[in-house]
């Protein structure tokens, strides 16, 4: 019976540490996993007790439950699979397989 009356205090408190992480993105941040020099497109992810919280949009791994793990960040995406998720990836570095034939000069 005292697990039962302890639940709705659980729950109060999840609810209240999703809200303050999604009020740190509402600005349009973007999200950096603590100190890595990728920065992610946020989604936002089930969390416990079905509260939503921000998250890399690719769904790269965060280790552990933290929430204080990722972390708002001004600057420009640089996941290269977010980019792929928004379409926004840079021309890729790749080679083609079969370039087109140059067009021959018209000249002398």
């Amino acid at each position: 019976m005292a697990e039962s009356s302890a639940t709705p205090g659980l729950h109060q408190a999840l609810a209240t540490i999703a809200a303050a992480a999604r009020a740190a993105y509402a600005d349009g941040s973007n999200l950096r996993v603590r100190s890595s020099g990728i920065v992610h497109e946020v989604a936002m992810t089930r969390w416990f007790a079905d509260e939503r919280m921000p998250g890399p949009a690719c769904m790269v791994g965060v280790s552990g439950w933290d929430p204080g793990a990722a972390h708002p960040d001004r600057g420009a995406v640089t996941c290269r699979r977010c980019l792929k998720l928004t379409h926004t990836d840079p021309a890729s570095e790749q080679l083609e397989l079969f370039p087109e034939p140059e067009q021959a000069s018209g000249g002398a």
